[in-house]
C-alpha cells in the first residue's frame, strides 16, 4: 500500500533555521563567525586543503628521490611529479569521473596506467595554474578574515 506524506510549507520559518543550523555545521564554529555565505567558507577550506596537500605531496616525492636519483636536481622534480600527479588526477577527474570501462581485470589495469599517464602529463602543465588559483582564492578570502577581525 502507498504512502504519501504531504509537506505543510506554510511553516517554513523551521525549514530555514534547520538549514541554517546545517549550513552553519558544515561550515565549522570559525568559519561560520567569519564568512557570511556557506560558498565563501567552502572555497576557503578547499583552497586551504589543496594548498596543504600540494605542499605536502611535494615534501614526500622530495624525501624519497624516487625516479630522478642521479640528477642534481632531481630532488625537485620528484616533488614536482609527485604533486602534478595529483593535480593531474583532480583536473582529469572533472572530465573523466564517471567514465565506465567495461571489461575484465586486465582492461581495468590498462585504463588506469593510461589515466595516471594522462593525468602526470595534465598535471605537469597545470600544477601551475591550479597553485596560483588556490592562492587567488586564498587571500581572496583571507581578506574577509582580515576584515572580520578587524571590525572586532
Amino acid at each position: 500500500m502507498a504512502q504519501f506524506t504531504f509537506i505543510n510549507f506554510k511553516d517554513s520559518t523551521t525549514m530555514m533555521t534547520t538549514t541554517n543550523t546545517t549550513v552553519f555545521k558544515r561550515m565549522g564554529r570559525i568559519l561560520s563567525l567569519v564568512f557570511s555565505d556557506y560558498n565563501e567558507a567552502r572555497a576557503f577550506r578547499s583552497s586551504f586543503m589543496r594548498l596543504v596537500i600540494y605542499a605536502i605531496l611535494f615534501i614526500i616525492g622530495n624525501k624519497l628521490n624516487l625516479v630522478f636519483d642521479n640528477v642534481p636536481d632531481g630532488r625537485i622534480f620528484d616533488g614536482y611529479a609527485m604533486a602534478a600527479l595529483f593535480c593531474g588526477l583532480s583536473v582529469l577527474s572533472g572530465f573523466m569521473n564517471n567514465m565506465i570501462c567495461i571489461g575484465g581485470c586486465l582492461t581495468m589495469l590498462i585504463f588506469m596506467i593510461i589515466k595516471l599517464a594522462v593525468s602526470m602529463a595534465i598535471g605537469l602543465i597545470a600544477l601551475p595554474i591550479c597553485v596560483s588559483m588556490n592562492m587567488y582564492r586564498l587571500i581572496k578570502c583571507g581578506i574577509a578574515i582580515v576584515d572580520y577581525n578587524n571590525e572586532t
